[in-house]
């Protein structure tokens, strides 16, 4: 068999492989992602707010406080749990540098997401839609939100889930480094460095 077909015969099978992993590092920031999310609502302590006469007031100086404290275990927990999905994965995949980098970039924007969704869906809803249909005074509790600086649409914040994985990609690269191509598999003979020196050694 010749080199041309035995490259189109493993060319399917290292394409599902490469996708497979793929796969794999984008469930895993997903899956991590979630658990974030449930981490960063239950750390998190929501201000006390009064909705009276359709406006919302904070009841304390202790409850304006806490205002950002939504931002800060965001960020807390997302940096915590991006850099061990990401040095798992890393340590994984190595082998694969630019299939590694892709899915840490792909993965931590995807990780970001699944966050701030699962543990705003599981904080406290928006006081002001309370608001918009309640006159009477009522104490709820603060809504789970992230406040950041934006730029094109996306808050600072968000940037950590990225930038820790980023930041333990080029760690472990750096302290294990690898070829980011893969080897070609059908030379694996070691070369006799005088045997190459021959005159016919290449007609071998």
């Amino acid at each position: 068999m010749s080199e041309i077909d035995d490259s189109a015969r493993r060319g399917p099978s290292t394409l599902w492989r490469v996708a497979r992993a793929g796969l794999l590092v984008l469930a895993a920031y997903a899956v991590v992602g979630a658990l974030a999310g449930v981490v960063w609502e239950a750390v998190w302590t929501p201000p006390g707010q009064v909705i009276a006469q359709h406006q919302v007031f904070y009841d304390s100086y202790a409850s304006l406080r806490r205002v950002f404290t939504g931002t800060g275990w965001y960020v807390v927990v997302g940096t915590v749990a991006s850099a061990v999905v990401s040095l798992v994965i890393c340590l994984l995949t190595r082998h694969r540098a630019l299939l590694t980098l892709a899915g840490v970039i792909v993965g931590s924007a995807l990780g970001a997401f699944v966050m701030l969704r699962v543990g705003t869906a599981l904080g406290p809803a928006d006081p002001a839609d309370l608001a918009a249909h309640t006159v009477e005074r009522t104490t709820v509790p603060g809504e789970l939100t992230v406040d950041g600086t934006s730029h094109f649409g996306i808050k600072s914040p968000y940037l950590v889930w990225p930038a820790a994985s980023l930041l333990v990609l080029a760690g472990v690269f750096i302290t294990l480094p690898v070829s980011p191509f893969p080897r070609d598999r059908r030379d694996t003979r070691a070369v006799d460095p005088h045997e190459a020196d021959l005159p016919g050694a290449r007609h071998g």
